[in-house]
């Protein structure tokens, strides 16, 4: 497995927030919504690469309903 860069990591990260949010059939805000978050936090993390702490991570994950080891898991996403 390539050691990604904090760059590629948040890009990706973002990517698949951007996927698994759109797999739910949900907004960005009905996403934030979940996390007791505005539309703005979930935009910070999908299209300007925000860096999460660990639990936003753990928030993210159990908002969309994945583990967190599917949350980072970046396999699917290509590129």
């Amino acid at each position: 497995m390539k050691k990604l860069t904090q760059a590629e990591f948040k890009k990706k990260l973002g990517h698949q927030i951007l996927v698994l949010r759109t797999s739910l059939g949900l907004t960005q805000e009905q996403l934030g919504h979940r996390m007791g978050k505005d539309k703005q936090f979930i935009n910070r993390y999908e299209v300007e690469g925000a860096n999460p702490t660990a639990y936003t991570l753990v928030d993210l994950a159990n908002a969309l309903e994945v583990t967190l080891d599917e949350l980072l898991d970046f396999s699917k996403l290509g590129g």
